[in-house]
């Protein structure tokens, strides 16, 4: 969950640290306790966290500090102070760049590393590429010249590619709608296990919730017409005797889709923790307790997935683009081209 914006409020400039989080009280929370509306809202942290913040006089309910215990209201404003870590973190604009695919006044297309997240949510509230476009573009003290990042889209955290960001608001307006119409196209390149049957395919499966999994987000397929509706094309481009590089370009853009659909057919990510061979491997790996027989089995520390391609029709210059993010060196080595 995104990090709430108060109504009224501007873009956040997140080059700097977040000091404040203003939170307007609506109807699902209204009646509960301060400790646990702030809990429902501020999913990222815990409801002790929360409740030790509330006693040290960093929430304030309508301008007053108050206990855990008063209930809030419809239309309440509660003001949070971001606690600081203590402990100076590395800049990471002195010494990490993103690869830049595509710029010009209106976008700019980076090519995003795994592990990096496209915007602040649960755990990463630092760190995530649209800080890092903040710090290149974002000048509040000259109005002139503040240029405010918006993403046109997202990808998975463990996923790498493409991943355009608009620069201009009427320009951004444009091209969103082109995502939010299904007009954009999307090319993946993926790394599974084994070789699919047909090296050329259609798999048009439903998407829904896996209720007998223990990890609540994993889905699972269905027949078409149940769930969710979710197509992905696929075509082989090499193969080996264990693993096959797949180009993959979805239809629809269900959560997780590329991935569900890919064991459904028997050919799983590399690396994939929940729609691997064992999602045991997921719950290992969000308790930090990953063994070495673990990463063995999953091969790559993140799923192979990569956004590859990325072709829209850019409004101010009038023209199709298509922006290419090159194959990450690590796939290529599991499936080299003298192994076709």
């Amino acid at each position: 969950m995104a990090l709430p914006r108060y109504p009224g409020e501007g873009p956040r400039d997140l080059s700097k640290p977040l000091e404040q989080v203003r939170v307007l009280i609506d109807a699902r929370t209204a009646g509960q306790r301060l400790d646990l509306a702030l809990a429902a809202i501020l999913t990222w942290r815990s409801r002790s966290s929360i409740v030790r913040m509330i006693d040290k006089g960093m929430v304030r309910l309508e301008g007053r500090v108050v206990p855990p215990s008063r209930k809030v209201r419809v239309g309440d404003t509660i003001e949070v102070d971001v606690p600081q870590d203590p402990v100076p973190q590395p800049r990471t604009d002195e010494n990490f760049e993103l690869p830049i695919l595509f710029e010009d006044k209106w976008m700019i297309a980076v090519d995003k590393p795994p592990g990096m997240a496209v915007h602040p949510s649960g755990r990463h509230l630092t760190g995530t590429l649209i800080h890092e476009l903040h710090r290149r573009y974002r000048r509040p003290e000259d109005p002139e010249h503040d240029v405010v990042p918006r993403l046109l889209h997202r990808i998975d955290l463990e996923t790498s590619g493409v991943v355009a960001v608009g620069l201009d608001e009427h320009f951004h307006h444009q091209v969103r709608k082109q995502f939010e119409d299904r007009l954009v196209q999307k090319g993946y390149l993926a790394v599974v296990h084994g070789c699919p049957d047909k090296l050329e395919g259609r798999i048009d499966f439903g998407i829904r919730p896996d209720k007998g999994s223990a990890v609540r987000l994993k889905l699972t397929t269905c027949e078409p017409g149940l769930g969710q509706s979710a197509i992905t094309n696929y075509r082989v481009v090499r193969s080996n005797e264990q693993f096959s590089l797949v180009e993959v370009r979805p239809e629809t853009g269900r959560t997780h889709q590329i991935r569900v659909h890919m064991q459904a057919i028997g050919c799983p990510l590399v690396g994939d923790k929940l729609y691997g061979a064992d999602e045991q491997l997921f719950l290992h790996g969000i308790a930090g307790e990953l063994s070495d027989a673990d990463r063995e089995a999953l091969v790559l520390d993140r799923h192979a997935l990569h956004s590859h391609t990325l072709t829209f029709f850019h409004p101010c210059r009038d023209r199709e683009v298509t922006i290419e993010a090159p194959l990450p060196r690590e796939f290529a080595k599991l499936v080299p081209v003298s192994d076709t």
